[in-house]
């Protein structure tokens, strides 16, 4: 079996998760040359415990030193995609967690040049939904899609659009926010990435409706998909656990990573 070069960009709760996966079940099949994070102490604490030893660093620079890196698996955030996913475009793979960063569509186009000019891939996981396969094969006679989340509070805290609610009592479910996918991923960056992976596979990131709910009570993240169009109807509903360290995300976010890095 050929053992693949790997490098992380950003090391919290998604990349912990991926890291203990791939240490455990995988080691025979990658080896992580290199983790890039602004808290080195954090990454370097995570490997000491997993006795792994990649270079840690904080400067993105240090990894045009490396050679012969096949993939690259960005969790960090929206704007280090839109820093950094050209440049390694030109070296190796990347999958994307970030993928809120592919709602500028002529930046996804450049992206998928870039990695035809290089002979790379571009992968996107299906993060915390399913489904993604029908509502492809559709796409093209879709006349309707819309996703509501449902949330709790405190996942949503420290997001620009939850600005004006962060000392709201909320005593039962509200509707925040009504709008493109477009417009939620600049609202909520690390919320509703979701949103914009559904308009990937869909129709585009202005044409998805999103409706987000905050509900005190919950204890999960619900994301409702309701579509429909020439071929009929379809709906979807998950109800996902959070992500025990991250309550932003769900569990299956590191899932659908770890499963991509299964079938590369």
């Amino acid at each position: 079996m050929k053992k693949y070069n790997l490098v992380f960009i950003g090391c919290g709760a998604i990349c912990t998760q991926i890291i203990n996966h791939l240490n455990s079940y995988m080691a025979e099949k990658y080896d992580i040359k290199m983790i890039i994070d602004n808290n080195v102490d954090r990454a370097t604490k995570i490997c000491e415990k997993l006795n792994i030893t990649p270079v840690i660093t904080n400067k993105f620079d240090d990894f045009f030193d490396l050679t012969n890196i096949d993939i690259v698996v960005e969790s960090a955030s929206v704007n280090s995609v839109q820093n950094h996913a050209m440049d390694i475009l030109k070296k190796s793979d990347l999958l994307i967690a970030s993928v809120g960063a592919l709602s500028d569509e002529k930046f996804y186009s450049d992206l998928l040049s870039e990695s035809d000019k290089h002979n790379t891939n571009l992968i996107i996981p299906n993060g915390a939904i399913g489904g993604l396969d029908a509502i492809s094969a559709v796409k093209d006679s879709i006349s309707f899609i819309k996703i509501t989340t449902t949330k709790s509070p405190e996942s949503l805290k420290g997001a620009k659009g939850f600005k004006k609610y962060e000392n709201y009592n909320f005593n039962t479910s509200k509707v925040i926010f009504e709008g493109s996918a477009k417009n939620a991923i600049d609202l909520f960056p690390k919320n509703l990435n979701v949103a914009v992976t559904l308009s990937l596979y869909g129709i585009g990131t202005e044409k998805t409706n999103v409706e987000l709910v905050v509900d005190p009570e919950i204890k999960t993240n619900k994301h409702t998909i309701y579509l429909e169009g020439d071929f009929g109807e379809m709906n979807f509903d998950f109800s996902l656990n959070q992500s025990p360290t991250n309550p932003k995300t769900s569990s299956l976010a590191s899932l659908s990573i770890i499963k991509s890095l299964k079938d590369y």
